[in-house]
């Protein structure tokens, strides 16, 4: 098994010698080729595009707010060119956020529960309109998305009730300008095998649509857990008269693997320079932890032109969440026999489905020597799912030996307990105001405002709901004062809830428990020319409000937790000369917990690295050959909060090579070309998730 993985990677190290060489080549003789630079063509030099360097871009489809005036960190991410780079998950994509923890890799169940940014939680949203687990089904459907966008830190004003980490915004394609195509073929690692097509087309004068599809069938690293993904994407835009145009967004995803099990920190992390256990043991049941997940996704918005100031946009979103699985969960080890690990599981079914309605409302209106950029909306969201589950009977489930696992339920069918079966509803009604204001030609100040109005229930499935009413206001307050044309100083706080821990749970006294809430206060600078852009910040994020054990009733909470990270973050894009792009960041992060009641005042947060810098140089030789090399570094983190347990620091090395002609291209990608084993947390303090070890891929593409 380590002869071929040897010998790739020889020849990986050879392509990263070389993608290095060139570079410093290039940089050593800049002049000297400066004229043969200018001649690589403006199409080679879009593939080395990166989104969050245009300030005259805007964030999202709701804010209007360009880049330049946001008072707020935010970086924008080419989703197609990471993907020629072997990048094959929003976790995988995070790694060029300085500040964002990527979790754990796509074999894990759920990979949106790990991903964080600036050491909290962060929420997805495709087309600024908030995801409910629609995420979770398939972390690798990015085949109809054209860029990510990351705002940092909370930000529910305009998002609604969000992580306190910040929000990732999926931005889809859309249709071309004229009829094209691709057809796709990706090999890689543990048998990967992956076809992708896309059509845009322009049907009449006045619609267009755009036709995406994924299909993967592929193996894992971790014996008999198998990666079987299929996802089909429509995007319609239809034009009506010279004032309106409608935009329709239709997906399928489905995924169906394994649910991963882990491996036992109690072996793995003691020593973990060496290969305590091989990261490719199956420690689960794989004849009963099958996993299938399955969602659709509908989505409609028409931007209205009421008048040269005003403009006016519905937003509609239906979207389901589908899964069953069965789950085994590694625990202890037995006492006196550290190579057993006691084990327990259950089966589930959950089906969930999510609506939402907006109405913004954008105008630009003068009041005296001010201008105003003003944005006002509603929304409206239902929410109703259904959470089903039988427990496999305590002392059924035999511990697995480390070295000699015997899976139980490759025989035998599991002795199943019922354990519940019970319906969670939210409904909420929203209102919310921004306006920015031009004080002067270089001076901005927005402000903002949401108050939403929810009620949740839960409950035994065919009983009544017991709905529990909350409330809540947040607001934000930012200024950006553009020093000269390519610089920009901003200062921002602002705020966010959320009502995922605490929605339809009562206190001791029987009142409902307040929404968590979040804030930021964030101080930075931007600066931007057509060779470097970057920015530096400066900031405090706290979760406030969090739940906490009541002291009186320790079956009860309170909300009187906090946490804080103070942190600094740097980023920037250096476009050396026509041929090379070097980007990279850094991130440094100290949070604790501050407030609490469960005797960890003062814990480090687990899972945050205090260290976090990544690197990139794109180096294009010619219209035909371009290549690639990046670089990732995590320090040592907490699993987490409260653990004697440390994950130990990582470094990641990726490569890869493209040839491209008129109308198809070839890429060879190697990602972790060293081979460096490292842990990922979890979520819990029993297991952890090896990080994936050396992947290669070849990818082959036409176009027409």
């Amino acid at each position: 098994m380590q002869s071929p993985r040897i010998t790739l990677l020889n020849l990986a190290c050879i392509q990263a010698f070389s993608v290095l060489s060139f570079s410093v080549l290039s940089f050593s003789a800049i002049a000297g080729e400066q004229s043969k630079a200018d001649a690589v063509t403006e199409v080679s030099l879009e593939r080395f595009s990166v989104f969050g360097q245009r300030q005259s871009d805007t964030f999202g489809s709701k804010s209007g707010i360009l880049l330049k005036e946001l008072p707020q960190s935010i970086q924008l991410l080419d989703v197609d060119q990471m993907r020629e780079q072997g990048l094959v998950s929003v976790g995988d994509l995070l790694r060029d956020i300085p500040s964002a923890n990527p979790g754990y890799s796509r074999v894990g169940p759920y990979q949106s529960f790990s991903l964080k940014i600036r050491g909290f939680g962060a929420d997805q949203m495709r087309n600024g309109m908030r995801q409910r687990y629609f995420e979770d089904v398939d972390a690798s459907a990015l085949g109809s998305i054209e860029r990510m966008e990351v705002l940092k830190g909370p930000s529910g004003v305009l998002y609604g009730q969000s992580a306190v980490g910040g929000v990732i915004n999926l931005v889809s394609k859309t249709p071309g300008a004229d009829n094209s195509g691709s057809a796709g073929f990706r090999l890689g690692t543990d048998h990967k095998k992956v076809a992708n097509g896309d059509i845009s087309k322009n049907l009449f004068d006045t619609v267009s649509l755009r036709l995406m599809g994924e299909m993967e069938r592929s193996d894992t690293f971790v014996d008999r857990q198998p990666m079987d993904r299929n996802n089909i994407s429509l995007m319609l835009q239809h034009q009506i008269g010279d004032k309106a145009t409608g935009h329709f967004v239709a997906e399928y995803i489905k995924r169906e693997t394994d649910r991963y099990v882990g491996l036992p920190v109690s072996v793995v992390l003691p020593d973990q320079d060496e290969e305590a256990l091989d990261i490719s043991s199956q420690l689960g049941e794989p004849g009963f932890t099958s996993l299938r997940s399955f969602a659709p996704l509908y989505q409609y918005w028409l931007d209205i032109q009421l008048s040269q100031q005003w403009t006016l946009t519905p937003r509609l979103q239906y979207q389901e969440f589908n899964t069953v699985f069965g789950q085994v969960n590694l625990r202890a080890p037995v006492a006196g026999q550290p190579d057993l690990i006691s084990r327990t599981g259950r089966q589930g079914r959950e089906n969930d489905d999510y609506q939402i309605a907006q109405l913004d409302l954008n105008s630009r209106v003068t009041t005296g020597v001010l201008e105003h950029k003003v944005l006002l909306g509603y929304e409206a969201g239902r929410e109703r799912g259904r959470f089903t589950q039988s427990n496999i009977r305590a002392g059924t489930l035999t511990p697995v030996d480390i070295n000699n696992p015997q899976y139980q339920y490759d025989t035998q069918d599991p002795v199943l307990d019922f354990g519940f079966d019970n319906f969670y509803n939210l409904d909420s009604d929203a209102w919310y105001l921004q306006d920015q204001i031009k004080l002067t030609p270089q001076l901005q100040l927005i402000g903002a405002v949401r108050y939403t109005d929810s009620k949740a229930g839960s409950g035994a499935w065919g009983t009544a709901a017991n709905w529990v009413p909350v409330s809540s206001t947040i607001w934000q307050l930012g200024l950006t004062w553009q020093l000269k044309e390519q610089l920009t100083v901003f200062i921002g706080h602002n705020t966010g809830f959320d009502v995922e821990s605490s929605a339809a749970a009562r206190s001791r006294t029987g009142d409902a428990l307040e929404p968590e809430e979040s804030a930021q206060t964030e101080l930075g600078v931007r600066y931007s020319a057509d060779e470097f852009s970057g920015s530096l910040a400066l900031f405090r994020i706290e979760r406030l409000n969090a739940l906490t054990t009541d002291p009186v009733d320790s079956d009860f909470s309170v909300n009187s937790g906090e946490q804080r990270v103070d942190g600094v973050e740097l980023e920037g894009s250096w476009q050396l000369n026509a041929a090379l792009l070097l980007q990279a960041g850094y991130a440094y992060m100290d949070g604790e917990i501050t407030e609490s009641n469960d005797t960890d005042v003062g814990n480090t947060l687990g899972d945050l690295a205090r260290h976090r810098l990544n690197f990139s140089a794109n180096w294009q030789y010619d219209n035909e050959w371009s290549a690639f090399v990046r670089a990732n570094y995590s320090s040592g983190r907490p699993l987490i909060t409260g653990s004697a347990w440390e994950l130990d620091a990582y470094t990641l090395i990726g490569t890869g090579l493209r040839y491209q002609q008129s109308n198809w291209s070839a890429q060879l990608a190697v990602n972790n070309l060293l081979d460096e084993l490292y842990y990922t947390a979890s979520g819990n303090g029993f297991v952890v998730y090896p990080g994936e070890p050396q992947q290669a891929s070849l990818q082959l593409m036409w176009q027409w």
